[in-house]
Order: structure tokens, then C-alpha cells, then sequence
């Protein structure tokens, strides 16, 4: 069984990359969340993905079968109640995450912060890695901790629609 550390970045072709931007700007999430993950300390552990949900399956199976990650169906309770179509969500963690947003960058027009977000904030978690102790207790050093923390505050403005 592999670790999520171990993913090792594949070659793709500028048209896959511009294909995966266009998407992610019309269709994808960022999201960067946090949760009390550390119970002596109470310092929170951070998670990022990026994803995309679409009824479309045939895209579903590109995204998996071209940038791996995963791929599922919604359950009844996750689905919209008008909902006639089934709705597929894909999502990507951890260095593939960040590989895919590195690569889909340069083509990126309305999500682009986003993504300059996200490999900032992947940065710390590459950081941090030779910090001892279980994972989500180990304690991460202040600095690491506020700018997760105002990195993920800024993506969440830039979520924010004002109509």
C-alpha cells in the first residue's frame, strides 16, 4: 500500500493541462477547511482538495483515468431533492493536488489566486513534514499555523459572491 507521500507526478500534455484549467474554472473548488485536530494543544489541522461534481460521468472517468484521485457518486441525502440526474463528484489531495494546480497555473483565468493559494499552502504541509509526531498531533510551529489560517481566510473571500 502506498502513502499519500509517494505520489509521483506523472507527464502530461499541454492540452490536458489547459482542458484541466478550463474546467476548474468553470466547474471546480478549491477548498482549503480545518478541524481541532490536535487535543493537548488545540491547534487545528488543516485539509485541502480540490474537486470537481459534475452529472456528466464520461468527464468523471477522464479526470480519474488522466489525474488520478477519486471519483464517486452522490448518495440520495447528498443530492439536490429536484435532482433527475445523478451528480458525480472527483477530487484530488495531499502532492497530487498540488502537481495538478502547478500544471493547470499558467492556464488558469478566474481561479488563479485559488490555485497560487493552494500551492502555497501545500508548501507548509511539504515543510512540516520532518516535524516529529503523529499525524494531526504533532505541533506545528506558530508561523505555520497563522499563515495556513490567512491563506485559507483569503480563499474564502475570494468564495464569497456579491450579488
Amino acid at each position: 500500500m502506498s502513502k499519500r507521500s509517494d505520489y509521483i507526478k506523472k507527464e502530461y500534455t499541454v492540452a490536458q493541462s489547459a482542458y484541466m484549467a478550463g474546467i476548474m474554472d468553470g466547474e471546480g473548488t478549491f477548498y482549503i477547511g480545518n478541524y481541532s485536530g490536535n487535543r493537548k494543544n488545540g491547534d487545528k489541522h488543516f485539509q485541502t482538495l480540490i474537486a470537481v461534481a459534475t452529472t456528466d460521468k464520461s468527464l468523471m472517468e477522464w479526470l480519474f483515468n488522466t489525474f488520478g484521485g477519486g471519483f464517486r457518486e452522490y448518495t440520495p441525502k447528498q443530492m439536490a431533492k429536484n435532482s433527475r440526474k445523478k451528480v458525480y463528484r472527483w477530487q484530488a489531495t495531499s502532492n497530487r493536488m498540488l502537481h495538478i494546480c502547478e500544471l493547470i497555473l499558467p492556464h488558469l483565468v478566474i481561479k488563479k489566486r485559488q490555485a497560487e493559494i493552494m500551492i502555497e499552502i501545500r508548501k507548509t504541509f511539504n515543510d512540516a513534514q520532518n516535524i516529529k509526531g503523529r499525524q494531526h498531533v504533532q505541533n506545528l510551529p506558530k508561523g505555520i499555523l497563522e499563515l495556513r489560517q490567512t491563506l485559507m481566510d483569503e480563499l474564502k473571500l475570494l468564495h464569497t459572491r456579491n450579488h
